[in-house]
């Protein structure tokens, strides 16, 4: 199995810690000229979706999990679980609410994502950098309140994030999957 050193990790890479798949959430180094470097990451097991720290030596060696891709479409939602189906053998798949943690909120119907095997087993759903979504409801777009510059908005898949005041109900806005934050108006169906 191929490994590497922690100066060459990367965010959501693969890695194998105690024979189970972690990917790689965030990751920042520390450490000064006269201490040795050290790297923290946040890491999400990948079959079970729990989320833990661990902190790397700058010299240790880590083995990488050699994974399959696939592309998915996201089905339906039953109960706790959210169904997949693979593009080339229409083969379903579920994952928990538990196991999507988070990112659940951004899986529209219809809507294809590269999904992670390992073994034959699929693993994991990677959301893209960012995603449209349609505002379900929010106030109505106002300039009165001059303390603030923004306010909630529902989208589509039940998300709540803060918006700037202008964007009104209908609206189809871009979103960082990573931050959970507001990006822009989308403009590309107008």
């Amino acid at each position: 199995m191929q490994t590497i050193l922690p100066s060459e990790f990367k965010r959501q890479m693969v890695v194998m810690l105690d024979g189970s798949p972690h990917v790689i959430e965030d990751l920042h180094t520390s450490g000064t000229a006269q201490t040795r470097h050290r790297l923290h990451t946040r890491l999400r097991h990948l079959t079970t979706g729990r989320l833990i720290d661990r902190v790397f030596a700058e010299n240790e060696r880590v083995p990488m999990a050699s994974l399959e891709t696939r592309r998915v479409t996201y089905s339906y939602a039953q109960a706790d679980t959210r169904i997949f189906i693979d593009i080339e053998t229409f083969e379903e798949f579920e994952f928990s609410n538990e196991q999507l943690g988070e990112r659940r909120w951004f899986l529209k119907e219809n809507e294809e994502y590269k999904a992670l095997r390992l073994d034959g087993r699929l693993l994991d759903i990677v959301l893209p950098a960012q995603i449209s979504l349609q505002v379900v409801d929010t106030a109505p777009p106002a300039r009165t309140d001059l303390n603030s510059s923004w306010k909630e908005a529902k989208l589509e898949t039940g998300l709540q994030i803060m918006v700037p005041l202008f964007i009104a109900k209908g609206d189809l806005i871009r979103i960082d999957t990573a931050a959970r934050k507001y990006l822009g108006k989308d403009t590309s169906g107008e």
